[in-house]
Order: C-alpha cells, then sequence, then structure tokens
C-alpha cells in the first residue's frame, strides 16, 4: 500500500488518512497519534499495534474499541483500563454489562467534548494536564470510577476538590436565617 492523504505527519510508510501523526506504519485513519503500527480508526494515542477504533490510550496491542486506557492488550470494549489483558466490557477496570459499557462511554464523550490529546510532539501527561479540572470533577460522579487507575493511566494525581467558595454576602445571609430560627453562631 502507498501512503495516501497524509497531512502534518512523519515517519509515515504504507498507511492511509493519517493526520498530525508521527511514526505510523500499514495503518489507516490515524490522528493526532504516535507510534502506531497495522491499526485503524487510531486517536489521540500512543504506542498502538494490531488494533482498531482506539481513542486517547498508550500502549494498546490487539486490542478493539479501547478508550481513554493504558496498557491494554488483546481486549475488547474497554474505558478507563489499566495493565488489562483478554478482558471485554471492563470501565476503570471493572466488569460491566454491555449495556452499561456503553453508558459510560456515551457519559465519557459526553463529559469531554471536543476535548482530543495532542500526541504528535508533546507528553501524554502534559496532554491530560490540559483537561479541565470540572471535567475530572464530574467523571469522578460515574458510581465504577477509579481514581487510582485513573491516575495511572494519566500518570499524575488529579485533585477533585470541589473548591466550593461562598461569598461573604451568602455567609452572612446564611448566618441571618439560622440566627433568625434562635441558634447561635460563633
Amino acid at each position: 500500500m502507498k501512503n495516501e492523504d497524509i497531512k502534518d505527519s512523519s515517519g509515515v510508510h504504507s498507511s492511509r488518512a493519517v493526520d498530525s501523526s508521527y511514526d505510523v506504519d500499514s495503518s489507516y485513519a490515524v490522528d493526532s497519534s504516535y507510534d502506531v503500527y497495522s491499526s485503524s480508526v487510531v486517536h489521540s494515542s500512543y504506542d498502538v499495534d494490531s488494533s482498531y477504533d482506539v481513542d486517547s490510550s498508550y500502549d494498546v496491542d490487539s486490542s478493539y474499541d479501547v478508550d481513554s486506557s493504558y496498557d491494554v492488550d488483546s481486549s475488547r470494549a474497554v474505558i478507563f483500563c489499566y495493565d488489562i489483558k483478554c478482558k471485554e466490557f471492563y470501565a476503570f477496570n471493572k466488569q460491566v454489562t454491555n449495556d452499561r459499557y456503553y453508558e459510560i462511554k456515551e457519559l465519557w464523550n459526553e463529559i469531554k467534548g471536543d476535548f482530543k490529546l495532542e500526541l504528535k510532539d508533546n507528553d501524554w501527561e502534559d496532554e491530560w494536564k490540559k483537561f479541565p479540572k470540572e471535567k475530572w470533577i464530574e467523571l469522578s460522579k460515574i458510581p465504577e470510577f477509579d481514581r487510582e487507575v485513573v491516575e495511572k493511566i494519566i500518570g499524575f494525581e488529579l485533585d477533585l476538590d470541589n473548591d466550593l467558595k461562598i461569598s461573604d454576602e451568602t455567609l452572612a445571609s446564611a448566618i441571618k436565617i439560622v440566627e433568625a430560627s434562635g441558634r447561635k453562631v460563633n
């Protein structure tokens, strides 16, 4: 196969439809990725081999439908998983039903919106740090969420404190309400 439809990429061999990527061989439909071999439909991922439909993932081999994961081998339909092999329908390293997997994937797609890891010339961890804190907090509300698994995937500790700030005016108003009910505020 000859190279076809290659944009802003380098190190591309026997591949088609490659954009903003580096070191791609025998692959198709690769975008913002690095070190992809014999794979199709790969977006914002690094070190993908013989896989299909991989998004925002690192070190994926012989797998299908992998999203936001790290070190996945011979697996299918996994999202936010770390160091797993031969798994199907997993989220945050926990087995889920087929329906629940697709619900979580839909929630993740809504949460992340247009966010995309730009991995051609950028570091994995640095790109994940660009994801907004409020989006991480929203993701953490999914019942299957596992903070330790996610932190292993992205490479840094998450700050999931809500940082709720109350204005002096709101606080004064709340104190008046409490005192009006006959209770004392210190």
